[in-house]
């Protein structure tokens, strides 16, 4: 139980901070951009963003990443009934952020990557579905040191379709507001949860078209 509350935490982190700036889209290959200093919930936050440099695509990269994004279509095509996602223990985290919509985060924390189990669900809310929610796409998170490019090493789906980012430095409060000016002591002082560096995330929008791209960080047609 102490093992999945730390990752629930650590993912809160990565949902609040990347809601903050959900907004803010960088498009693959625009090299590297720091992002800092945002506002959430009425506090500063900064947050680092590492975009890896445009690198040239093969067909057997290109043939791999259908490959895997087609089998990670096949196994969530059940949880587009929401009811599904939540009986195999996804549930809803953070915000209601448009180009992003709703975060159920699950039972996976990123420690083996695998295409068929991402760790989170995004969902956008919808009228014309009977349960209320419509699956819009998935978000991958990875453990992997840093190459020289700001990208993770080995990552399952090649940089020049994929940018994986992170964020330094974040507490997460007992009210889900999220502080990156505290230091781990002060974070815990204050009944926080502080995560030096989240994991890698990376989104695939496998069920809704993005007009920006299948790994854009926000999708502009989810509302």
């Amino acid at each position: 139980m102490q093992l999945r509350t730390a990752t629930l935490s650590t993912v809160a982190s990565i949902i609040l901070a990347v809601s903050s700036t959900a907004q803010q889209t960088t498009a693959p290959g625009s090299g590297n951009t720091k992002v800092t200093e945002h506002q959430h919930d009425g506090m500063a936050m900064g947050h680092d963003h590492h975009m890896g440099t445009s690198a040239p695509v093969t067909y057997a990269e290109l043939e791999k990443t259908a490959s895997l994004l087609q089998s990670a279509r096949q196994a969530t095509e059940k949880y587009r009934d929401v009811r599904v996602a939540e009986a195999d223990g996804y549930h809803a985290m953070g915000p209601d952020v448009p180009g992003m919509g709703i975060h159920y985060v699950g039972p996976y924390d990123g420690s083996n990557f695998d295409v068929a189990h991402p760790a989170i669900l995004l969902y956008e809310k919808s009228a014309e579905n009977k349960n209320g929610f419509s699956l819009v796409g998935v978000s991958y998170l990875f453990k992997a040191p840093e190459g020289s490019d700001g990208q993770p090493l080995n990552a399952p789906f090649p940089k020049s379709l994929a940018n994986w980012h992170r964020h330094e430095n974040l507490c997460v409060l007992a009210d889900n507001s999220v502080k990156s000016n505290l230091s781990d002591e002060q974070c815990g002082a204050e009944g926080g949860h502080f995560t030096a560096e989240t994991q890698w995330m990376v989104h695939a929008w496998i069920w809704k078209d993005s007009p920006a791209g299948v790994f854009s960080s926000t999708n502009p047609a989810v509302r």
